[in-house]
C-alpha cells in the first residue's frame, strides 16, 4: 500500500480542505494487538503484527501504535489521542537497526522529517494539522464517521516530494467479508488524491472495517499493475 501511494504522489500540492481533524476517537481500547498478511514494496508476503497501547503522560493521552513488518522494517508511531492524526513516527530497517524515515510535528506549524533514500534532513512548515500517517491509515481511518455516503477529505505527509498531499476518503458500501480471522459485516472505504493531483494519480484503493465498534481493520485491497487485485487482510485478533 505505502509504495504504491509513495510511485503516484510525485507532485506536491498546497491546497489545504480543512485545518481540522476530520477523524475522531471511536473508543479505540487502552492495548490491542493483531496480525494481518502484508505484501511489502519488494512483493515479499510477510505476517505484520499490531500493537496499540494507551500511553497517559502528565495527564496527556496518546496511543502508541508499534507495526512490526515481519523480520523487515518496524514502524514506531505516536498518534494522538482525541483525532488519531500523527504526532511522530519512526521507520526502522530491522535487518541493520538503521533508520529509514522519521517525522515528527512539532506544535508549531512546523514539521520535521528525514528521509534516507532522498537524503532529506529538515524542518517544513506546515498550513493545518489534519495530517495523517500513511502507516498507520489501518488505525486511524476506525476513526472514520462510518455511514454510506460520508466523506472526509485530510492530508498524508509526502515531504519526500514536497508537500502534504490531499486526499479523499469515502464509505461506498457495506459488504460481509471473509478473512482467516473470520466473517465480518463490514463497512467499504473508498481511498484517493483529490483535487488537481487526482489527474496524475488517478488509482483508488479500499478498506474494510467492522461495522461494530470501535471498528476492526479487516481487509485491505489495491489492483496491481497487471490488473490482479491484491489484498491485505486480518488473519488474528488479541485483545
Amino acid at each position: 500500500m505505502r509504495q504504491v501511494i509513495l510511485s503516484l504522489l510525485m507532485f506536491s500540492v498546497n491546497l489545504s480542505f480543512s485545518q481540522i481533524p476530520v477523524l475522531k476517537n471511536p473508543g479505540i481500547p487502552s492495548a490491542k494487538h493483531y496480525t494481518i498478511t502484508d505484501r511489502l514494496d519488494s512483493g515479499e508476503w510477510v505476517t505484520t503484527d499490531i500493537k496499540i497501547s494507551l500511553v497517559d503522560e502528565v495527564g496527556k493521552k496518546h496511543y502508541k501504535v508499534i507495526i512490526n513488518e515481519g523480520s523487515y522494517f518496524l514502524n514506531d508511531i505516536d498518534l494522538n489521542f482525541d483525532d488519531l492524526t500523527s504526532i511522530s513516527e519512526r521507520r526502522t530497517s530491522i535487518k541493520d537497526n538503521s533508520l529509514v524515515e522519521n517525522y515528527a510535528y512539532k506544535g508549531d506549524n512546523t514539521v520535521y522529517y528525514f528521509y534516507r533514500e532522498k537524503g532529506i534532513d529538515k524542518n517544513f512548515k506546515v498550513s493545518d494539522n489534519n495530517i495523517y500517517s500513511r502507516y498507520a491509515y489501518f488505525v486511524s481511518f476506525q476513526g472514520f464517521p462510518f455511514a454510506v455516503g460520508k466523506t472526509v477529505y485530510f492530508r498524508t505527509y509526502m515531504y519526500e516530494y514536497g508537500d502534504a498531499v490531499n486526499m479523499k476518503l469515502s464509505c461506498i458500501d457495506t459488504t460481509k467479508v471473509d478473512v482467516k480471522a473470520g466473517s465480518f459485516d463490514c463497512y467499504k472505504l473508498e481511498l484517493c488524491v483529490t483535487g488537481w493531483l487526482s489527474a496524475f494519480a488517478p488509482r483508488k484503493f479500499y478498506l474494510y472495517f467492522d461495522k461494530e465498534a470501535p471498528h476492526q481493520f479487516v481487509k485491505y485491497e489495491e489492483k496491481a499493475e497487471d490488473g490482479k487485485w491484491i489484498a491485505n487482510e486480518l488473519i488474528k485478533v488479541d485483545c
